[in-house]
């Protein structure tokens, strides 16, 4: 063979690589879906033909397989529908860490094996593998078991960094409109579906509480709302009416100031940007949402009663009051490494007080892993800010990019009031947006100026190191 058609069969290896590798692994699965029912074992074909659906969707979407299975497992029902405290999982911790750690995972595994697209290398990248693998290694340091470590806050919480760095790969952000517009859709029929069972009880303890509800709501409605936007008016504004009144079922105030910190901080870009139309936009879904919660009875009583007077008497308020002091006194004998591991203030919390958790992320987060712990769940949150900070200098407005940062900064809002970096699914969120967003913040430039005509800047005498993502 020529040396012309041994280079065009090295061109091709990648796309039949894709077909014959799903064709062939899910033979395989046939067969051991078969024997398995044949030995009269229903649970384990069960466990195969959901391995097999997602080797099959790895297959077909692509890229678009890891907003997707993120967003997926981010929304699923871990926990009972109705409750009226936290609870735990339906499913044993192992099944929820094994879910939480296959996520970024099989996408980024299945790119690497079908020599997907890459990310330029990155030094800042590396910094943070070697960050969270030094935090991995503390917990378990700290720990004494691998047992322990199973555990979806401690896994939720090491895999802010995996996902991150796996996210970077898919740095195109293909899929992330549709899957955010899906699993929200998701969390609406489940949100709905968890009303009509128990109206009197607050709404979102399908994912762990209703504030972790209420985080997952805000974190994807951005996104979702710019796919409905694209499509129709009309279905935007029912799906930020739906949204607002899920927010408001869940009771979760957090969730409020984040929603409305978004729109404030929409409004300033679009104004800076002298975007009238995305003004004008930001003030209709505002006008709904007022007329929403002044025109329904329900609602209307659900605001009042959250927003009342005797807002400062209530136990929630108390009882943050009590943990700001006790997490600035633990952190000044502590300040680098904390505890070593993560779930050390809750129980600190749960022994003193009668409520298990510190009501500030930030503060938790401290508490339990120090100011490097604190550094590195910081990270997608400061990707973000450099986003609407540089939309908000050049005076443009990417909506792709404006859409992940503003979920970003959603849930960042969400944390300052809620333990939310040991919750697995917004640990999720976070790290992937964040990744997605760390590749594409170069591309962001001034109107009429192509960001790939910079040119790149090399030190004198350096070469660029070079590994992969």
């Amino acid at each position: 063979m020529s040396s012309e058609g041994w280079q065009d069969l090295r061109g091709r290896v990648p796309d039949l690589l894709g077909t014959w590798q799903a064709a062939l692994t899910g033979a395989i699965l046939l067969g051991l879906i078969g024997g398995a029912l044949a030995d009269r074992k229903p649970s384990t074909a069960v466990l195969l033909c959901v391995v097999l659906g997602g080797v099959i969707a790895l297959a077909m979407l692509g890229e678009r397989a890891f907003p997707w299975a993120v967003v997926i497992v981010a929304v699923i029902p871990w926990y009972p529908f109705v409750a009226q405290n936290a609870e735990a999982p339906v499913v044993r911790q192992k099944v929820l860490c094994s879910a939480v750690a296959a996520a970024p995972l099989a996408p980024w595994l299945w790119s690497l094996a079908t020599r997907g697209s890459r990310t330029r290398p990155s030094r800042g990248a590396l910094l943070m593998g070697v960050l969270f693998a030094a935090l991995a290694v503390l917990i378990y340091d700290t720990l004494g078991k691998f047992s322990a470590l199973i555990s979806s806050g401690i896994v939720g919480f090491v895999f802010i960094g995996v996902t991150f760095l796996c996210a970077r790969r898919f740095g195109q952000g293909r899929g992330w409109l549709a899957a955010a517009f899906g699993g929200l859709l998701i969390l609406g029929v489940l949100g709905a579906y968890a009303y009509l069972k128990a109206p009197s009880n607050r709404v979102g303890y399908f994912a762990g509480y209703p504030i972790t509800y209420g985080a997952l709501v805000v974190g994807l409605l951005p996104a979702a709302l710019l796919f409905a936007y694209q499509r129709s008016r009309l279905l935007a504004g029912a799906l930020a009416t739906g949204s607002a009144a899920l927010l408001i079922f869940s009771e979760s105030r957090s969730s409020w100031v984040a929603a409305t910190v978004m729109l404030i901080i929409a409004v300033i870009l679009q104004a800076r940007a002298g975007n009238y139309r995305g003004l004008a936009a930001v003030s209709a879904i505002i006008v709904v949402l007022a007329g929403l919660i002044v025109g329904t009875g329900s609602l209307h009583r659900i605001v009042e009663k959250k927003l009342s007077s005797n807002i400062g008497a209530t136990q929630s308020v108390t009882h943050r009051q009590w943990s700001y002091g006790y997490a600035v006194e633990t952190i000044g004998h502590q300040p680098v490494f904390g505890a070593g591991a993560p779930g050390f203030s809750s129980q600190e919390a749960a022994n003193k007080t009668s409520i298990g958790a510190i009501d500030n992320g930030y503060l938790s987060i401290t508490v339990d892993m120090g100011l490097i712990g604190l550094f590195g769940a910081l990270i997608p949150i400061g990707v973000a800010l450099r986003v609407l900070g540089r939309c908000l200098r050049l005076g443009v407005t990417p909506r792709q990019e404006l859409a992940l940062a503003l979920g970003i900064i959603g849930m960042a809002v969400v944390t300052v009031f809620y333990d939310s970096f040991y919750w697995a699914q917004i640990d999720l969120l976070l790290g992937a947006m964040g990744g997605v967003l760390s590749v594409r913040l170069a591309r962001i430039a001034e109107p009429g100026v192509s960001s790939r005509r910079r040119p790149a800047r090399r030190g004198r005498g350096r070469s660029p190191i070079r590994w992969a993502t």
